[in-house]
């Protein structure tokens, strides 16, 4: 009984631990398993982040390039697909945005990408619309300025370091997993071993089930085959990340390599450096990045190598050239990291030739040069021609007085003694010397109108249209007129042309009037950029077809006889609106009065 009772004991113990080890061999296999799903997981969300950094780079490249093309060319099929890229942009920001949530660093270099893209696209946006207003010294500025600020630059020195980030987090994942599946291993095939060593210990003391030991082992075996089946695809997924990461260096549009760091021997070169510089895989792998510099670079080179070595951190330089196959050589930007290439020492090199950016710089340079030296040969024609005609309006006056004088003296000796037909002759001259006298002062008039901007100030329009009140006061008493002024905004200019453009302005509406009392309206106010001001008469009006003529230095649209002046006051008017910057137009109809409407723009 007693040998029986140890034997059920034993075969209790042996049970309950054999059923201990069943159960320890499920729950370590559930648990390894969970583990092996999160961190493959975990490596599937690395490479995502590592191919939306990529694609990122490669859309921001192609919309950059695409606007400098379009500079470059003027070809408008450049920007067909911009909305596209810059909408693809935007959602892959959004996509590595969500997919970096969970590490608060990597969210920043993200909100400092978006910042960076943002501010490049609106400033090639502002180059594209300064270009297509013709405006290409101001695009070529922008464009410029860029180079300066260095926003592609930032672009790809942050997008290294997220990237940079990511590898080590997939390098350590990767290495994680590697362990883990170790260890499940060791750890199923030490339980294995137990429950072998157990069952071989009571097998020797009691009888056992050999029908359930077999079923027990076989669904142990099934377990054991679907978790090595698991292990193999969670392998096989891991080497697929390596070989998309592997696409991504081969398919990039820039050129790419690697190279030894202590040979400087070419290790790995992409398809595009392959047909940018005209060498084969083969060809490339048996040179150094000696062999495409031209020979007075090489000592640079050999400096900024050992400078490398020294401290081995991100690298850029818009100021090297390299030489192609066919002996072309090339102005390039190179970005450079120390990478680990199969245990050995290296660097990844990615080229960006700008050879045609600064041909194109050189042109603008050229352009703005040439566009400088005729504005100054523009100026000093403008300044000559100024003085020649104050010049010679002033010393024609003096004969003009001469000849008024002295008709003046034989009017006053001989009147009375003269029949009609001479006193209307003697009448002729007097009044024809006096509109020349007339016709010189306002040539003199708009000849100073253009002048500089010396004497630029805050000016009162109220004030303005007070002294233009006083001096129109008689003329409007006699013409029974009604003067209506709004409150009018200040304005930047210079006051004595002020006076004088509203001055012509409230004169030809007091001048060409209807048969009706003239009323008159001044408005002003305040637009984006300046200010907008308005003179409206209930007059005669304008024909449409006239609008641009009347602006026009001696163009007249009545005769002499029916309305005085010399057909100048509105050019002076334009020249002075011009000179502040401003536009002049006129809205009118035959019968219905006029509306004057000219803008004067803020100086900076």
């Amino acid at each position: 009984m007693k040998g029986k009772g140890t034997i059920d004991k034993t075969l209790v113990t042996g049970a309950i631990i054999a059923m201990v080890c069943v159960v320890a061999i499920l729950l370590v296999s559930i648990w390894q398993s969970r583990r092996l799903q999160d961190t493959a997981a975990s490596i599937k969300h690395t490479n995502q982040i590592l191919f939306g950094t990529q694609d990122l780079l490669d859309l921001d490249l192609r919309y950059e390039l695409r606007v400098k093309n379009y500079l470059l060319t003027g070809e408008r099929s450049f920007l067909d697909s911009l909305d596209i890229i810059s909408s693809r942009l935007h959602q892959r920001l959004a996509d590595l945005k969500k997919l970096t949530q969970d590490n608060a660093e990597q969210q920043s270099r993200i909100d400092a990408l978006t910042n960076y893209i943002t501010r490049n696209k609106e400033l090639l946006s502002a180059a594209v619309r300064m270009s297509q207003g013709n405006d290409i010294a101001g695009a070529a500025r922008l464009i410029a300025a860029s180079a300066s600020v260095g926003y592609s630059y930032q672009i790809g020195l942050i997008a290294d370091r997220l990237r940079t980030e990511q590898s080590r987090l997939l390098e350590e994942r990767r290495k994680a997993n590697q362990l883990r599946a170790s260890e499940l291993q060791y750890v199923l095939w030490g339980l294995i071993a137990a429950v072998a060593v157990l069952a071989f210990i009571v097998t020797k003391n009691i009888r056992i089930d050999m029908a359930r030991e077999r079923e027990v082992k076989e669904q142990l075996d099934r377990f054991n085959k679907a978790l090595e089946n698991r292990v193999q695809t969670q392998t096989s997924d891991l080497q697929a990340s390596e070989e998309k990461y592997k696409t991504l260096f081969y398919k990039s549009p820039l050129p790419k390599w690697i190279y030894d760091q202590d040979t400087l021997q070419f290790l790995e070169v992409n398809e595009a450096a392959v047909r940018h510089y005209g060498y084969t895989q083969e060809e490339f792998k048996n040179m150094t990045i000696k062999d495409i510099r031209p020979p007075e670079d090489i000592p640079r080179l050999m400096e900024d190598v050992e400078g490398a070595r020294i401290s081995p951190g991100t690298y850029t330089d818009a100021g090297w050239r390299h030489t192609k196959k066919n002996g072309e050589i090339i102005d390039v930007e190179l970005t450079a990291h120390t990478v680990e290439y199969e245990r050995r020492k290296a660097r990844m090199v990615i080229v960006n030739d700008i050879t045609e950016r600064r041909r194109s710089e050189q042109t603008t340079r050229q352009l703005n040069q040439d566009l400088q030296n005729r504005a100054r040969e523009l100026a000093a024609s403008n300044a000559e021609l100024e003085r020649f005609a104050y010049i010679a309006s002033h010393d024609l006056q003096e004969p003009l007085r001469m000849v008024s004088s002295f008709l003046q003296l034989l009017q006053k000796k001989y009147h009375g003694q003269l029949d009609d037909k001479a006193t209307q002759y003697i009448h002729y001259a007097v009044d024809g010397a006096e509109r020349m006298k007339t016709l010189i002062l306002d040539l003199l008039e708009y000849s100073r109108a253009g002048s500089g901007k010396t004497s630029f100030a805050s000016v009162d329009m109220n004030g303005v249209m007070k002294e233009v009140g006083d001096i129109f006061r008689d003329k409007i008493i006699a013409a029974r007129a009604q003067v209506d002024i709004a409150s009018l905004p200040n304005a930047f200019g210079d006051r004595v042309q002020l006076v004088q453009l509203m001055q012509n302005l409230i004169g030809n509406a007091l001048k060409y009037h209807s048969e009706e009392p003239p009323v008159i309206r001044v408005r002003g106010k305040t637009v984006a950029g300046g200010w907008l001001y308005c003179v409206q008469d209930n007059g005669i009006g304008i024909d449409p077809m006239f609008f641009e003529k009347i602006f026009i230095i001696f163009q007249r649209l009545h005769n002499k006889s029916d309305y005085s002046g010399t057909g100048i006051g509105l050019a002076i008017c334009k020249k002075i609106v011009e000179r502040h910057g401003g536009k002049i137009w006129v809205e009118s109809e035959p019968g219905k009065g006029s509306s004057f409407f000219f803008t004067i723009i803020k100086q900076p």
